[in-house]
């Protein structure tokens, strides 16, 4: 095992910062992968077990020696391995199709299931939402099709000659055409398209972070002072997010309003779009977790909030510095102090030992994922 790191909360890219992993082992929760070199050679952060100053840098194989484990997470790490994953997309199904298998307890399965039931249904809604775009290119209506029925044969063969025209338009063959659009659809679905009626996943938590943000400095006006110097730091942060995150949202939407020029330069236009939306997985992942826990606190009392406001902030995913300049080795250094006079003082769960109420809350956290 590595020894600790005092400014672990401050980062230099995306790969240094990491993974943020759904364990629920309470004292691996939201601990960060980092694999550096390759896939198979990943390594752990997570806050100091004791409460202590700096994180704890550990292979797989040390927290295996240190930390007694539930069996969800030994075999999410199976599969994490096994798929190669390396960004928080793919962490994200393979959390959900290790859930959905029972191992996070009955709730957390029945969740993911729909998780990943919806998602299918919605790039099936994005795919539609995309041809329809398409079909104004050569001028065809679509209300004539879904009066048909898009599951009719008539209206199969009417769409069918229409993405005809549009792929001699674009000048590609109708096979390249669907293939573009397929993996287009897959790409923008946890972003979601403009014209969508309900926004997808990714654009979601993005806004979500504007309340988090203006509640948690409400909160912390009625904290004590350390406590509240906490809660302001991360509502900045949520803030400074949200920002970066509505910037790729409207980059992405742009690039997708101009479907034909997308779909016509394919080769050059593609792999940036990708690009756009990776960056906005990474600048929110592990929001999520965090933003559940300031639910469950906000139908709780003022030293539930504070208690929420503390463990957050170990746990906050702070924006690398290759991606702008947001914390100094002396600030972080400041604040993990605060930290952790604060743990010290207050019973902490983080020991080696495996509390069973805490996996048990991980579960339900897991259950409320969306």
């Amino acid at each position: 095992m590595s020894s600790e790191k005092t400014a672990g909360l401050v980062a230099n890219s995306w790969t240094e910062r990491g993974i943020a992993v759904f364990f629920t082992t309470p004292a691996l929760t939201q601990a960060r992968m980092r694999c550096n070199d390759g896939p198979g050679r990943c390594e752990f952060v997570l806050p100091s077990l004791s409460g202590g100053k700096g994180y704890y840098i550990m292979p797989w194989k040390s927290i295996m020696s240190t930390i007694t484990t539930t069996l969800h997470d030994r075999v999410l790490f199976e599969q994490i391995q096994k798929r190669n994953v390396d960004d928080p997309i793919k962490m994200r199904y393979v959390t959900l199709d290790v859930a959905a298998q029972g191992l996070a307890g009955p709730r957390a399965a029945q969740k993911a299931r729909e998780i990943l039931d919806g998602e299918k249904q919605y790039q099936i809604m994005t795919t539609f939402l995309l041809i329809l775009q398409l079909l104004k290119l050569i001028n065809i209506s679509p209300n004539n099709l879904i009066e048909q029925g898009l599951g009719s044969i008539s209206a199969q063969r009417e769409l069918k000659a229409a993405l005809k025209g549009v792929a001699q338009r674009l000048n590609v063959s109708q096979d390249e055409l669907y293939m573009r659009i397929e993996t287009l659809s897959s790409l923008v679905a946890p972003i979601g398209l403009p014209q969508a009626s309900e926004p997808g996943r990714l654009r979601a938590l993005s806004d979500e972070l504007s309340q988090f943000s203006h509640h948690l400095r409400q909160w912390s006006l009625e904290m004590p002072d350390e406590i509240a110097h906490l809660g302001v730091f991360e509502a900045s942060i949520a803030d400074l997010t949200n920002k970066m995150s509505e910037k790729v949202v409207k980059v992405v939407h742009n690039e997708t309003e101009s479907l034909s020029e997308l779909l016509k330069t394919w080769e050059k236009n593609f792999s940036a779009l990708r690009e756009q939306v990776q960056q906005l997985a990474w600048l929110l992942d592990g929001w999520d977790y965090l933003i559940g826990e300031f639910r469950d606190a906000a139908a709780k009392g003022s030293r539930e909030r504070e208690a929420m406001v503390a463990n957050s902030f170990a746990l906050l995913p702070i924006i690398p510095r290759n991606q702008l300049e947001i914390i100094s080795d002396q600030q972080a250094h400041k604040l993990t102090t605060v930290h952790r006079r604060w743990v010290r003082a207050n019973e902490d769960w983080r020991t080696g030992l495996l509390d069973y109420e805490q996996v048990q809350r991980n579960e339900v956290r897991k259950a409320e994922l969306r």
